[in-house]
This record gives structure tokens, C-alpha cells and sequence, in this order.
């Protein structure tokens, strides 16, 4: 069992990997007063079947199975993860052309979703590029695999995994960490914290 207690001395980064069906989401407490490992806070991956129920009709025209409705319900869920951790920054993995026009105008639009929680609850939210995300664990190389990623984050020397089993994670959880760990170490380095 991890504790959840925010120090006075810690910004909250709150980090999402977006994509059509899942949503990777992890979140990491930034010491500003002194050099210390990154303290995880939560890890988990959210699936967007598991998520539309009570979705409005405007977000539902395909009885629960479209991708609006499972952005929505991933959403909503997010929402629920903000209004628990109380995040001072959230940050999600910027948009990319993936397999077609069509998922990545879908991924614009859950993103879109995804960012409207953050700022409707008035809490700054960035984005970053995957590569960047990927070389803050060493794994932006060309040929690189989602296995370079996990290997990159779990052999993180500054994240104190605070009683989460990592080795459990899947690559969304994974890919949500890296972009979580790029805005923590802009944080640390802002703050004086990090060089």
C-alpha cells in the first residue's frame, strides 16, 4: 500500500497517454524544496469499454460503442482522478499520426476531452511529443520498442515507487510515466532542485 499524502513542498504532476480505447494515467509528487526522488503517487491504465455507462446521447450515437463514447467515459473517469489526487499540473502526450486520418482526428477530439478537465478545473496542463517523452527514459532511438520504454522507466534512478509494483504496469501506464516524468524534471529544474 503506497501513502498519499502531499507535503506542502511538493508540486503534484498529473501525466496522461491518450489514445482511442485506453488511457495510461500516472502521477508523481516533485520535491521543490531539495533534491529527492520523484515520489509516485498513483499508476494505473483506465479502459475506455470499461468506462461507458451513462454516457450523454451526444457522445453515444452507436449505443456505447463508439469511440466518442469511450473518450467520453475515459474522460469523465480522468476528471475523477483530478478531483481525487488534486494534481497542481497535468501534462498528456501530445497528438501524433497514428494508423489513419481518421484516428488521429478521433484522438484530437478525446484529447480535446481530456484537457477540457484540467482547465475547467482551472489547473495548467501541457502537452509534450512522444519522442521527447520517450528520450527522458532513454528510449528515443530510432527502431525503439515499447519494451525500451518500460525498461527506461522502470530503471528510472529518481522515482521512488512508493510501494506501486511498476513491473505490473502495461505500456499505457508505461508511456503515461515517461510523459509524467518529462513535466516533473521541468519542474525539479525550474525549482533549482534538479541539474
Amino acid at each position: 500500500m503506497h501513502e498519499d499524502v502531499k507535503s506542502p513542498k511538493a508540486v503534484r504532476v498529473q501525466g496522461n497517454d491518450p489514445s482511442t480505447t485506453n488511457m495510461g494515467a500516472f502521477i508523481v509528487d516533485v520535491n521543490i524544496a531539495e533534491p529527492a526522488p520523484f515520489k509516485l503517487v498513483y499508476a494505473n491504465t483506465i479502459y475506455g469499454d470499461k468506462c461507458i455507462y451513462d454516457i450523454p446521447a451526444q457522445y453515444d450515437d452507436t449505443a456505447g460503442t463508439s469511440v466518442m463514447a469511450r473518450s467520453y467515459g475515459l474522460a469523465r473517469a480522468n476528471n475523477t482522478l483530478i478531483d481525487i489526487f488534486n494534481p497542481d499540473t497535468g501534462i498528456c502526450e501530445d497528438n501524433f499520426l497514428g494508423m489513419s486520418a481518421l484516428t488521429f482526428k478521433q484522438l484530437i477530439q478525446f484529447v480535446g476531452l481530456l484537457t477540457g478537465g484540467y482547465i475547467e478545473r482551472g489547473i495548467h496542463v501541457s502537452m509534450v511529443l512522444p519522442n521527447l517523452a520517450k528520450a527522458v527514459v532513454g528510449a528515443n532511438f530510432r527502431g525503439t520498442q515499447k519494451e525500451d520504454v518500460r525498461k527506461g522507466l522502470l530503471e528510472f534512478p529518481l522515482l521512488d515507487w512508493n510501494g506501486i509494483d511498476l513491473t505490473l504496469a502495461d505500456e499505457h501506464t508505461i508511456d503515461a510515466g515517461a510523459v509524467t516524468l518529462y513535466r516533473a524534471i521541468q519542474i525539479a529544474k525550474n525549482f533549482g532542485v534538479w541539474k
